[in-house]
């Protein structure tokens, strides 16, 4: 059997409602990397907070982090993980960011590195405190109301036209925020990245205007739940949506999962379809 790359997202799609990993789950996530398939998990957390619910991700070879704009690889022996790819902002741009904090809209602006989360809210001088911070991988601006949202959007948009700016939401689409980074930042070229070092791609990747529109191998196979897991699933060479998925997010999959995040989804239709665990 060929060597499969299976990508998934953590929320809503791998973690259970109690925010972790079952251990049916882990246990064949395992079988499956020791048979030399390449588990990759592809979330928008931080790599800290992938490995919260996930015992380390100690199944995984490889964390595709910030949704795209870091990629980490298990090292396999000291249960580290190292960087192997990533999309930092300058600390420059932050402080043009932070250069628009409005106290009567604004509740935070999080800045993240690879390992916390540093919740900026104008009480200090934004240069002393991005002093400690080594490298910024995005940036998320959380608002007192969602009215402020598609507001900022348009700023940013506009005075950031280097930046990729969007909304993002939560399960019940109740809060709103706008997450921050790198224009081109992206799950699947995330996911990229792994295919290119563990040799799968192939040469079967599709470019437009040099960038990339389309993975073209059945070999990668990606699941997901949230709107922030289309591209991932459209341009991935198979696109799967967990039962428990947006209906926008179905309509764009190949597949559907039977069974939801709740149920392990995930490793049910690998089970069935794709794979002999």
């Amino acid at each position: 059997m060929d060597k499969k790359l299976i990508a998934i997202d953590l929320d809503g799609t791998l973690l259970n409602s109690d925010g972790i990993v079952s251990d049916a789950t882990k246990l064949h996530l395992q079988k499956l990397k020791e048979k030399g398939h390449i588990i990759t998990i592809a979330t928008g957390r931080i790599l800290n907070r992938a490995l919260v619910g996930t015992d380390g991700a100690e199944f995984a070879n490889y964390i595709v982090s910030d949704a795209g704009a870091a990629v980490f690889k298990n090292d396999g022996i000291n249960k580290e993980w190292k960087e192997v790819y990533t999309q930092a902002l300058s600390k420059d741009i932050v402080e043009n960011i932070a250069s628009y904090y409005d106290k009567g809209k604004f509740m935070t602006i999080n800045i993240c590195d690879r390992n916390n989360i540093h919740h900026y809210d104008q009480t200090v001088n934004i240069t002393e405190f991005l002093e400690n911070i080594n490298e910024i991988i995005h940036v998320s601006v959380s608002f007192i109301n969602n009215e402020f949202v598609e507001e900022y959007l348009k700023i940013f948009t506009k005075k950031f036209p280097m930046l990729k700016v969007e909304i993002m939401q939560d399960s019940f689409g109740e809060v709103k925020w706008l997450e921050i980074a790198q224009k081109g930042v992206e799950k699947y070229k995330g996911i990229v990245e792994v295919a290119k070092l563990e040799g799968i791609l192939n040469g079967k990747i599709c470019f437009i205007d040099f960038g990339i529109v389309g993975i073209l191998n059945e070999n990668i196979i990606a699941f997901g739940d949230g709107l922030n897991d289309v591209e991932m699933l459209k341009k991935c060479g198979i696109g799967v949506a967990m039962q428990n998925a947006l209906p926008k997010v179905k309509e764009k999959a190949d597949y559907i999962t039977f069974r939801t995040n709740n149920e392990n989804g995930v490793v049910e239709f690998l089970k069935e379809y794709l794979v002999d665990i």
